[in-house]
């Protein structure tokens, strides 16, 4: 073909196609096995329970994600459900919650075990769990391991669930209302309970790896539809974070570092959760059960946040972290 019968936008079209494939070739060569489509966004809360994402995303830079932050649940719920959202780590109550009312989602691993904290004032005088009777108490979300656990404590002190005064807080929200005074407690992921400790406002009264050892908060969950057009991509991220879970215990204070330079959070703060006690939060151990799960579904049930009987096998699928690489 002679150029001088090529039209201007013919000549344009063709120079677009070239600068694509230069780029494109460029990006495989840099990072090694291309994914199969849009970069995989993964939906994230500044807590250590999320850990797996800074470190993942500063460790495996031949893994384009994209780490998106949120501040709350419902807004990350929402993103997940929309479609802003290819994968999230959440509560794993909103996770089985989702799933139950037939939003197609696969639980694919945890994203930590223990990493909570419950706090009382700092003035407190020597409170025990009755010290929270007629109490006002802040939680994350009634979607929550947290408040599960929280129920199940009052519980067993003996006081009714109505004889204290249940709030629903962003998790970087509580430090700061424990000092100003507007609520006594609150339970919490990490490291927001360790931010109570440092700020002179509250104590600690239990960890939840003392009262409920091998405590899981959230998980990591992926999009059905996501997970049948990109499994290999899914695959190789999920892969990533399992294994980095690993690195976490083998280097707590620079996965401290990483995660306090992405949540813009002093590096002492995250310093004290990973260092302080080696169980205080834990990256271990990160297969589901099945028991676990339908143990938190039974627990769900009892406080009447979930109806009817929850297919555990159709929500988990942990193959991703078996399956060899690709």
């Amino acid at each position: 073909m002679n150029m001088k019968d090529v039209s201007a936008g013919q000549r344009i079209v063709l120079a677009v196609l070239i600068w694509v494939i230069f780029i494109s070739g460029l990006h495989i060569w840099r990072n090694g096995k291309p994914f199969a489509g849009h970069v995989l966004r993964v939906g994230f809360l500044p807590i250590t329970c999320h850990l797996l994402c800074p470190v993942t995303y500063e460790l495996n830079k031949d893994i384009p994600f994209k780490p998106v932050r949120f501040t709350a649940w419902p807004e990350m719920c929402e993103a997940l459900k929309s479609g802003e959202l290819d994968m999230a780590f959440i509560l794993a109550p909103l996770a089985i919650t989702l799933y139950q009312q037939g939003f197609p989602i696969k639980l694919v691993m945890l994203g930590h075990r223990n990493g909570t904290g419950l706090m009382v004032r700092g003035n407190a005088p020597n409170a025990g769990i009755d010290w929270l009777e007629h109490k006002t108490i802040a939680i994350p979300i009634r979607f929550s391991n947290q408040y599960l656990t929280l129920l199940d404590l009052l519980e067993q002190a003996g006081i009714p669930a109505d004889n204290v005064n249940l709030v629903e807080m962003p998790p970087p929200d509580m430090p700061s209302s424990l000092a100003m005074g507007a609520v006594d407690a609150y339970i919490v992921g990490e490291p927001y309970a360790a931010a109570g400790e440092l700020n002179g406002s509250g104590r600690i009264l239990y960890l939840m790896k003392d009262v409920r050892p091998g405590f899981i908060s959230s998980v990591l969950v992926v999009r059905d539809d996501v997970l049948q057009r990109r499994k290999d991509d899914v695959g190789r991220l999920v892969r990533a974070f399992y294994a980095n879970g690993a690195w976490i215990e083998a280097h707590r204070m620079n996965a401290a570092a990483i995660g306090a330079r992405f949540y813009g959070l002093p590096v002492s703060l995250l310093e004290r959760v990973l260092l302080s006690q080696p169980d205080r939060v834990l990256y271990n151990d990160l297969m589901p059960k099945r028991q676990e799960i339908d143990a938190m579904a039974a627990a769900m049930i009892k406080r009447g946040l979930l109806k009817g009987v929850l297919n555990v096998n159709g929500l988990l699928d942990t193959s991703l972290i078996t399956e060899k690489k690709q």
